[in-house]
C-alpha cells in the first residue's frame, strides 16, 4: 500500500469525523429547545440505547447492501468521474450516523443537563479509527470487515455509555441529595459475555467462510484486545455496586475473560510458530 492510499483514508477519516462531531454540535445546540427536532428526541428518550445499536450497525448494513453496486462502480471505466465524490458522500453517511450512534451513547439523563459535543465527537473518532485499523488488520475483506466493525462498535459504545454517560444532575439547593439509583446490571453482563459471544459466532462463522491463515491472525489479535478490554470494563461495573453478589459474579466474568484472552493469545502465538 502506497502512500496515496493512506493519505485518502486519512481524508476520508476527517471527513466522517467531521460530519460526525457536526451533528453532535448541532445536538448540543438544541437540545434543550422545546418542542426538540425529532433527532434530537431520539437522543433525549430513555430507550435511547436501541436507537444508539441502530445508527452503529446501519453503516455496515448499508456497507454489506451497497457492496455489489460499489464493486461495479470500481470497477468500470465508465464510473472514473463518479468514484470520488460518492465515496465521500458515503463518508458523510458514515460520519453523521457514527455521530447519531456516539450521541446517543454520551447524552445525558435528562434534557435539563448539559449536552457535551465534546465526548460524542470522541466517541465518534474511536469507532472511525477502530474501523480503520480492523480493515487493516484483515485486508479489507468485505464480510469480515462488517461483521468486525459491528461487533467492535457495538462494544465500543456499550462501554463508553457505562462509564461516562448517564449521570445523574448535581443539585444546587441545601436539600439533603436523593438516594443514589443503583446503575441497571445489563450493560456489565453485556459486555462481560460479549468475548464468549464472539467466541461461539466465530467458530462457525469461520468453518464457513473458509478464512485464510493472516485474516484468522488478525481476528485472533483483535478477540484478544475485545476479552482484555471487557475483562477489566465488566467486572470494574460489578464491583462498583458494592454488593457481594456483583462482586463474586465480577470476580467470575475476570476469570473467564482473562481465560479467553489467553486463549486467543496461545493461538496467535501457535499460529506465529507455523503450529497447524
Amino acid at each position: 500500500m502506497n502512500s496515496s492510499f493512506y493519505l485518502q483514508y486519512t481524508l476520508h477519516g476527517l471527513c466522517e469525523w467531521a460530519a460526525a462531531f457536526a451533528i453532535a454540535f448541532w445536538i448540543s445546540q438544541a437540545w434543550s429547545q422545546t418542542p426538540a427536532p425529532a433527532l434530537v428526541q431520539w437522543v433525549r428518550s430513555p430507550l435511547r440505547p436501541w436507537p444508539m445499536v441502530a445508527f452503529a450497525v446501519a453503516p455496515y448494513l448499508l456497507s454489506l447492501l451497497l457492496q455489489p453496486l460499489l464493486i461495479k462502480l470500481y470497477t468500470s471505466g465508465a464510473g472514473t468521474g463518479a468514484r470520488m465524490p460518492v465515496s465521500y458522500f458515503l463518508s458523510l453517511v458514515y460520519g453523521l450516523l457514527v455521530g447519531l450512534a456516539s450521541s446517543c451513547c454520551v447524552a445525558p439523563a435528562t434534557a435539563q443537563q448539559e449536552f457535551r459535543p465534546g465526548l460524542s465527537g470522541m466517541v465518534s473518532a474511536v469507532l472511525i479509527t477502530g474501523s480503520f485499523l480492523i480493515g487493516l488488520l484483515i485486508r479489507f475483506q468485505p464480510v469480515v470487515h462488517i461483521l468486525g466493525g459491528m461487533a467492535m462498535a457495538l462494544a465500543v459504545l456499550f462501554i463508553a455509555r457505562a462509564m461516562i454517560a448517564g449521570q445523574a444532575p448535581v443539585s444546587q439547593s441545601t436539600e439533603p441529595p436523593p438516594v443514589p439509583v443503583q446503575r441497571p446490571l445489563w450493560p456489565a453482563l453485556v459486555i462481560g459475555f460479549l468475548p464468549a459471544a464472539l467466541i461461539l459466532a466465530a467458530i462457525p462463522i469461520g468453518s464457513a467462510m473458509n478464512l485464510s491463515a493472516e485474516v484468522i491472525k488478525a481476528l485472533l489479535v483483535l478477540g484478544c484486545i475485545v476479552s482484555v478490554v471487557c475483562c477489566f470494563t465488566a467486572s470494574i461495573l460489578l464491583f462498583k455496586r458494592h454488593t457481594g453478589g456483583a462482586i463474586a459474579g465480577g470476580i467470575l466474568l475476570l476469570l473467564l475473560n482473562a481465560f479467553i484472552a489467553f486463549f486467543f493469545g496461545c493461538c496467535v502465538a501457535l499460529s506465529n510458530s507455523g503450529f497447524r
